[in-house]
């Protein structure tokens, strides 16, 4: 099980978010620090990993020596890897 940890800049995009979405968006990361291995994709040619949250991606940062996953970016799938 691992931490997770959100960038201020993140966690002022989920409170713009209707709850629905934001209550999604949180439930997801919190699966994912369940298991990690399981949900998080690596990202080619960069050292950080993806999770997809229906049409929204969260790019994060998964730091295994301290088992946290640091949520770096939220974003729709066409801006979000740019």
């Amino acid at each position: 099980m691992a931490t997770v940890l959100l960038h201020p800049d993140v966690e002022r995009k989920l409170q713009q978010l209707p709850n629905d979405i934001e209550t999604r968006i949180r439930s997801k990361l919190a699966d994912a620090g369940d298991n990690p291995g399981r949900h998080l994709k690596p990202l080619k040619g960069r050292n950080e990993y993806s999770l997809r949250i229906g049409k929204r991606r969260a790019i994060i940062d998964w730091v295994k020596t301290q088992n946290e996953l640091r949520v770096l970016e939220i974003d729709t799938r066409d801006t979000v890897y740019e």
